[in-house]
């Protein structure tokens, strides 16, 4: 059974999502598992490749943002759409639902504080909830 965990942020800041996704991405990583970030759009997919670079100095996380000439299969893999290459746990930055579930083992789903960000947490939460998956939530 697919696992969701839905980890709800009380900042409403683009830093906040972002850091959260570093954080979880290296956490996930130091557990040997491959991971897809998908982002809304290409400028969130930029930044959290910047940030993945940055967040913490001392941690190198290898990662590949897909869409930017060539495709280098890394352990992290950042992108609009799920490539069929994708496997692991799949980080949702996106209020888009995801495609190819079937694909990974886990989902994690950030969501800001803002009420947009929230509404179509609450519609993504629905549609796990109807397919059976185990869901869980975390108040960051």
């Amino acid at each position: 059974m697919l696992k969701v965990d839905f980890y709800l942020l009380t900042q409403a800041s683009v830093d906040a999502r972002l850091l959260t996704t570093c954080r979880l991405t290296a956490k996930a990583l130091s557990a040997g598992h491959r991971l897809f970030i998908q982002a809304e759009n290409e400028a969130d997919a930029l930044a959290c490749d910047e940030w993945l670079w940055t967040f913490k100095p001392e941690t190198f996380v290898p990662h590949h943002r897909i869409g930017d000439g060539q495709f280098i299969l890394a352990p992290v893999l950042i992108g609009l759409k799920t490539p069929p290459e994708a496997d692991g746990i799949l980080i949702n930055l996106s209020q888009r639902q995801p495609q190819g579930l079937a694909q990974f083992q886990r989902i994690l789903e950030i969501i800001g504080h803002d009420e947009t960000s929230k509404q179509a947490g609450r519609q993504r939460w629905q549609f796990y909830k109807q397919q059976g998956f185990s869901l869980d939530k975390h108040t960051l």
